[in-house]
């Protein structure tokens, strides 16, 4: 008999609704540590096969922020992203190129603060890019915080305007919270999506182009690897209800992997009950989208054989001419704007009389 699924209450409405994220019940939380033991034997079915392309690979010193990213064909956006996180204080970018053939390798390989690899290996043979991102783990060392995201992601937190993702991290720390819970929400225009143009001449950002989200209609429970957020456009106009939730900030210790995981959540699962602290702004949908999911669909690499987008492609409303906006579309204007819709927690709010303090250790 499966254990009952408590769905929370997302968007949170008050500090108090943060509450039942804390915890998985202990069934659950005795079952994902018995599976973290089961898979601790060493499988060596898929190596990494990492080839080091450009970049100084030198080790990372104590100070350094290091972000972890595969990447394939993201040539629109990619300087945006690198600017973005290196404004974030990322000091080292860890990248593994899926043989992007657009432009992307080249403006990788020419920034100082890219290690770059490559591989004999195909992103679906890699498990989605987890054997890549555990090696690249191993390579650069654990016992220190790391971002691990993708090209499309920009992560967001709490009063980042006011304080650098250092504050944040030692915040973290002090709350016993040794990862970030971000929802993914999918960005779109304000209009149809051939008009949502962006242009990566250092102007803007890409989700100051596709700057809208769904404000509603978010469902967030227990799943088996950790709180799980479904809803947003994928799901309002396509029926396609996609795991929306990731962890793209962590600390690495021996014990985190993503092969006794997810992808959207990893070793040990038992660490992936908490609060959403931090927001990812993903830039899925504009004038690019339609081209896109059909390259995604093609080259079935995405879980299930990319069975999601291809049911998207395939809906007779996914065109160019589509507009995403409805009712409940809110227009992105800063972090402060998900705090207060209850996208993400501020811990100096949600801190007191929540969650005792845990040592990270555990």
């Amino acid at each position: 008999m499966k254990p009952t699924q408590t769905v929370m209450n997302y968007p949170a409405s008050t500090a108090g609704d943060w509450m039942p994220y804390w915890r998985a019940s202990p069934m659950r939380h005795l079952r994902l540590r018995w599976r973290h033991v089961q898979l601790s034997v060493p499988n060596y079915k898929n190596k990494a096969n990492l080839i080091a392309a450009s970049g100084s690979f030198e080790p990372l010193r104590p100070d350094d922020l290091p972000l972890v990213c595969v990447v394939r064909n993201a040539v629109p956006y990619m300087k945006s992203f690198l600017r973005y996180y290196r404004e974030m204080g990322v000091t080292r970018f860890i990248v593994v190129d899926d043989r992007s053939d657009d432009g992307t390798t080249e403006i990788l390989s020419s920034a100082p603060d890219v290690d770059l690899f490559c591989s004999n290996m195909r992103y679906a043979q890699a498990d989605r890019g987890r054997v890549w991102r555990d090696a690249l783990f191993n390579l650069y060392g654990r016992q220190r915080w790391y971002l691990s995201v993708d090209a499309d992601e920009f992560f967001v937190f709490p009063r980042m305007e006011q304080r650098n993702i250092r504050s944040f991290i030692r915040e973290l720390e002090q709350n016993g919270i040794r990862r970030c819970l971000a929802p993914m929400i999918d960005m779109y225009p304000g209009g149809l999506l051939r008009d949502g143009v962006f242009v990566d001449d250092g102007a803007k950002y890409p989700f100051e182009v596709s700057s809208h989200f769904d404000g509603d209609g978010y469902t967030a429970k227990p799943e088996k690897f950790g709180v799980a957020v479904r809803g947003g456009p994928r799901l309002r106009l396509f029926g396609r209800s996609m795991r929306l939730s990731k962890f793209p900030l962590m600390w690495v210790d021996k014990k985190t992997d993503y092969r006794r995981g997810s992808i959207h959540g990893p070793g040990p699962c038992f660490r992936n009950f908490l609060p959403a602290t931090g927001a990812l702004l993903h830039y899925r949908f504009s004038s690019l989208s339609v081209g896109e999911f059909k390259r995604i669909a093609s080259e079935k690499s995405h879980a299930g054989g990319a069975e999601h987008y291809r049911a998207i492609v395939e809906n007779e409303r996914f065109s160019d001419d589509l507009s995403l906006v409805y009712e409940g579309s809110v227009q992105y204007t800063g972090p402060a704007c998900l705090v207060e819709r209850g996208f993400m927690a501020d811990m100096s709010e949600t801190e007191h009389g929540t969650k005792p303090k845990r040592r990270l250790s555990a």
